[in-house]
């Protein structure tokens, strides 16, 4: 069986840590992030682990000349965080995974239509980005054509869903840097217990 799954990966020192186990398509929303390919069975895993609040390593000479197409399991490491430092990068990881369900929502397909259709409407001179967008969507609603509608209504759904998602984005730029700026523990528990609900769950 193909692999579904990607493990999203960010440098700790001389080692990848995984920070997130992604869906394949996933990750051309997020194209700059490093990604490694996953067997099944091993991102499941992975998954379970990062689920329990475990910080996961793999060397990175393991990711960037592998020795075989798929990567074992044994060559991760995991670990309960111990250090402030790793305390930190459990925290970014947890959000990592919250996030990426609300990516999941957003399909490559998604963008691709969404960038058509606002192409499509551009062409024919209903420049839906602009700031007298309510406006244009008026416009196009009064012309009474049915391909036309249902273009904007597509076109607006998946909107929202990009809305969603960059105001989610801007939260977790944030955090992240509150996070960065901890100096204790108590610190972090008092930024991880602010954030949590609409970030972290």
């Amino acid at each position: 069986m193909p692999s579904i799954f990607n493990a999203q990966l960010s440098e700790l020192g001389g080692v990848y840590q995984v920070t997130n186990i992604i869906l394949t398509e996933a990750k051309y929303l997020l194209p700059s992030a490093k990604y490694v390919a996953l067997p099944n069975e091993v991102a499941i895993n992975l998954k379970t682990f990062l689920n329990m609040g475990k910080v996961i390593t793999i060397k990175k000479d393991l990711v960037d000349n592998p020795v075989s197409k798929d990567i074992p399991l044994e060559h991760f490491n995991y670990s309960v965080p111990k250090t402030l430092d790793q305390k930190k990068s459990a925290a970014r990881a947890k959000v990592h995974q919250r996030i990426s369900g609300y990516t999941a929502l957003l399909s490559a397909y998604d963008m691709f239509e969404f960038m058509v259709i606002s192409a499509k409407l551009q062409a024919m001179g209903y420049n839906v980005m602009s700031q007298d967008k309510e406006q244009v969507y008026l416009d196009i609603i009064n012309t009474g054509n049915e391909d036309l509608i249902t273009d904007l209504e597509r076109f607006l759904e998946v909107k929202d869903i990009f809305d969603n998602m960059m105001k989610k984005y801007r939260g977790l730029k944030q955090y992240f840097r509150e996070i960065d700026e901890c100096d204790s523990e108590d610190e972090l528990k008092e930024v991880v217990e602010s954030n949590k609900g609409w970030l972290i769950g």
